[in-house]
């Protein structure tokens, strides 16, 4: 008798269990799309005086954005690569910080030439890493 439960309890349970994983799983939102990070030079007075590694990460408005943004993911590398080189990213009164109001207001602006509208909820400055060269 308690050989036939455990074998039938082996049986219904796994099922459940994973069923209990999916739906978990489904309930969460849409998940940030993180690019590869951007080499920005830190340009001061004409003198480069290091760069900085910016992560940008994209929420995207829905799930089925998701793969929308993956799609053009080599397009807003470029547009966001050419951006930063432009001009400056540092702040103009701390030469040794990056602007990230400044980076974020510009990279959402190319974003937006790429992207349909409603694609993306925000632009996100996920990790910025400074590598100054020695003075």
């Amino acid at each position: 008798m308690v050989l036939m439960l455990a074998c039938l309890l082996a049986v219904v349970l796994p099922p459940a269990i994973g069923h209990a994983a999916t739906a978990a799983t489904e309930d969460q939102g849409p998940v940030d799309v993180e690019l590869p990070p951007i080499l920005a030079p830190m340009v001061v007075q004409n003198r480069l005086e290091g760069y900085a590694y910016i992560t940008v990460a994209l929420a995207p408005n829905g799930r089925d954005k998701v793969n929308a943004i993956r799609e053009k993911m080599p397009f807003l590398q470029d547009a966001f690569l050419r951006e930063v080189n432009k001009t400056s990213v540092v702040k103009a009164e701390d030469p040794k910080a990056v602007d990230a109001a400044a980076v974020t207001a510009r990279l959402t602006a190319r974003m937006n030439q790429i992207l349909p509208q409603g694609t993306v909820t925000e632009l996100k400055l996920q990790q910025i890493v400074l590598a100054p060269f020695a003075s």
